[in-house]
């Protein structure tokens, strides 16, 4: 089982430049990655989910940030959101790719039973409506 006190260090060191990410919050988002994933996972995917998570809860509450402009000054403060969520997206991908390292990729793709798999009659190749039988 994996040690929840190293966890939280590590999920702090990553998310230290994050404005009021703290302590509680790390230890909450590895809390859930504990919780979620069973006993046998390992460290870096429980800490894949965490930050996962932790990107998405951060977008999610800079989701209102705005853009100002008087006169000579302006703010923009609106891409905040997007990069959190963008961030959070690769952190999924590569989460999911750890996942699928650790427990196996069984997605498979079957044929399907109720039609053929053919081509369009030569003359009909997308000129015209196919007609229904």
């Amino acid at each position: 089982m994996a040690d929840k006190s190293k966890l939280v260090e590590r999920l702090l060191r990553r998310f230290k430049g994050v404005p009021n990410f703290e302590y509680d919050d790390a230890e909450e988002l590895v809390q859930e990655a504990l919780e979620t994933h069973d006993r046998d996972a390992s460290d870096d995917l429980l800490l894949l989910y965490a930050q996962a998570q932790g990107a998405w809860q951060i977008a999610f509450s800079v989701a209102h940030y705005f853009r100002f402009t008087d006169g000579e000054e302006s703010v923009d403060k609106s891409m905040v959101a997007e990069n959190y969520r963008r961030l959070a997206k690769d952190l999924q991908e590569e989460y999911d790719k750890e996942l699928g390292k650790e427990y196996g990729n069984n997605f498979r793709l079957m044929k399907r039973a109720d039609r053929p798999n053919t081509t369009p009659p030569s003359g009909e190749s997308g000129r015209f409506p196919w007609r229904r039988y």
